[in-house]
């Protein structure tokens, strides 16, 4: 048995199936923030109102006018409530691919940290 095995075997998977995993667990990733937002749901029922309330007035009444100010209130105060979500699922979508490909960039170098480590140690220990 060498003593190289492990260390090339490591190596081998390390650029070869590990990058399907980090692939695999952005996309796993992406999906939960997708559906903790809901944002296609909340894309579709965009101008609906406010926890589905609504004023039913009769369109004989005076009241018709007061029902559908209030119909129009509770739709804005549901468009600016899923905006809102709508923009905080995207702005973590958009962290968390930064943070995808600056993990990605250091994945590249991550094996050479230990001999970077070694060298700085030993370099450390003969500095004066």
């Amino acid at each position: 048995m060498s003593y190289f095995q492990l260390p090339l075997s490591y190596l081998s998977w390390h650029y070869t199936a590990a990058w399907g995993d980090l692939f695999r667990l952005h996309r796993n990733f992406s999906w939960f923030l997708l559906n903790f937002f809901s944002i296609r749901i909340l894309l579709r029922t965009l101008f609906s109102p406010w926890h589905r309330l609504h004023e039913g007035g009769s369109s004989k009444t005076a009241g018709f006018v007061g029902s559908f100010i209030l119909n129009l209130m509770l739709r804005c105060i549901g468009l600016a409530a899923r905006s809102a979500t709508i923009l905080t699922g995207l702005v973590a979508l958009l962290l968390l691919s930064l943070f995808s490909i600056a993990f990605l960039v250091a994945w590249l170098f991550l094996p050479l940290l230990p001999l970077v480590c070694i060298v700085n140690g030993i370099a450390g220990v003969f500095s004066f």
